[in-house]
């Protein structure tokens, strides 16, 4: 998943941004310039009110949202006139904007016609966007981290005391089981829920993509119990062996939020270059491995409030998931468009196999024996390999395959049909198809407790399901 190349063009406008202010410009990025309400955009960040979006924006001297997205939508129009050779007529009928505004748009933020701006291309409108905001302090672009922000919003009122939270673990039964296959309750949270994680305690943890937030789930009864402000645009959680850390990776703020679970708010971060996407922890908990839009997977060392990038390489099509075998020994990353899956020495990042399953495979698991590796496909099938010998079966779904889960007792896959609705529940050893759930809405992650008695769902459509 490489930049968008209007994301590449707003770096080289606005080079100095971080934070908040890189994150408004990045939200605006991915919409191609169509400005969102100003209360979705403070929620994705993290903030309160809109009133908050308009002031983070004052202080990093930029233009008002709504100006800054002009601006956006320009580039954009210049940038597919350029790769396409469309009119601008034809953008404009696209975008579901009058023509005649989209020229006058182009002319009050240029001074100059359509026919001239598309001569000067991309250059000209970012030297013309810096010459006018340059006016207004843009030389002097400075951002307080988001650290500093998430430190005051957990710190709360002043004079207020923090307690850390008892974490209780459960000790696993000796064998572990699998749910029912029963959808039980259904919680609504907003935020595009994505990744889920159980920990030993048997709460869940939650993010939530597009409001900035690690959310804290009990299971019994299935309930809301807590917030954790870690960074914007949240995408995947890892918890430690013990349950007392979390891992989350913040695609607009660019880092790894390191969370303590048991005081309950954002501790240190481990700073990436790029966009962190998926990540997944060494069973030993010392080594956090995670990929980002630049297309590189990263070894980082971690510590107590942080961790270092220790080595890198490069992988083509990075995506939002990873998996590593349960001896520690070997990575797993799906390459998306590319259509294989890489195999990687954990302690070198030297690739070691190479499987060439087609299609745009996505969510990958590593069963407990480290024998089995499943690998969902966006384009409509389940791969299960025999890691020893190498052997693919495959299973056609018909419709496209996101993420994959294994049940705690090994025996049952859950897929998640984003596109469709519903879970598939498989044989995990035939791919035998055994039934469905119908959540409806656009699941994402699964998580099974310990045990295997119950599994959280993840909605992007706005809420999590609890099965039983």
């Amino acid at each position: 998943m490489p930049p968008l190349p209007l994301a590449k063009v707003l770096k080289v406008a606005l080079p100095s941004l971080s934070g908040e202010a890189r994150a408004v410009v990045d939200v605006l990025a991915s919409r191609n310039g169509l400005l969102p309400p100003a209360d979705d955009v403070a929620t994705f960040l993290g903030l309160r009110t809109r009133h908050q979006v308009a002031r983070t924006l004052r202080r990093a001297s930029l233009p008002p949202l709504e100006k800054l997205a002009a601006w956006t939508r320009l580039f954009y129009w210049i940038l597919q006139s350029e790769q396409t050779g469309a009119s601008l007529l034809s953008l404009a009928r696209q975008s579901g904007i009058e023509p005649a505004t989209c020229y006058r748009l182009v002319r009050r933020l240029m001074g100059k016609p359509w026919s001239r701006v598309r001569r000067g291309g991309i250059p000209g409108a970012i030297l013309q966007f810096r010459t006018t905001w340059r006016e207004n302090g843009m030389h002097g672009l400075a951002l307080q981290p988001y650290l500093r922000a998430a430190a005051r919003q957990e710190a709360g009122p002043a004079g207020s005391a923090i307690h850390p939270v008892h974490l209780t673990t459960h000790a696993p039964p000796e064998t572990p089981g699998r749910p029912r296959g029963v959808l039980a309750s259904r919680l609504r949270i907003g935020g595009y829920p994505f990744d889920v994680a159980i920990g030993p305690d048997g709460a869940a943890w939650l993010t939530r993509l597009h409001a900035a937030v690690l959310e804290r789930l009990e299971l019994q009864p299935l309930a809301a119990t807590n917030v954790i402000h870690v960074g914007i645009a949240p995408t995947r959680v890892l918890l430690a062996p013990a349950g007392d850390r979390a891992w989350v990776t913040n695609q607009f703020t660019k880092d790894v939020a390191v969370v303590d679970l048991a005081w309950r708010r954002r501790i240190g971060a481990i700073i990436m270059d790029g966009d962190p996407l998926g990540a997944v922890l060494s069973p030993d908990g010392r080594v956090l491995y995670v990929c980002t839009n630049l297309d590189r997977l990263c070894a980082c060392a971690l510590t107590d409030d942080g961790g270092r990038i220790v080595r890198s390489t490069p992988v083509p099509q990075a995506c939002t998931e990873l998996a590593i075998d349960p001896a520690g020994k070997s990575v797993y990353v799906p390459t998306w468009k590319a259509g294989g899956i890489l195999e990687l020495d954990a302690r070198t990042l030297a690739v070691t196999r190479r499987y060439e399953v087609g299609g745009q495979p996505l969510g990958v698991s590593v069963s407990r024996d480290g024998v089995r590796l499943y690998c969902a496909n966006e384009r409509g099938w389940l791969d299960l390999i025999h890691l020893p010998t190498g052997k693919i079966l495959r299973r056609p779904l018909e419709t496209p395959v996101n993420e994959v889960a294994l049940t705690p007792d090994q025996g049952v896959l859950y897929a998640s049909l984003r596109t469709a609705g519903r879970i598939a529940i498989l044989d995990a050893h035939s791919l035998v198809p055994l039934g469905t759930l119908e959540t409806g809405g656009l699941p994402r992650h699964i998580a099974f407790n310990a045990s295997g008695s119950v599994a959280v769902v993840a909605n992007e459509a706005g809420w999590v399901d609890l099965v039983w």
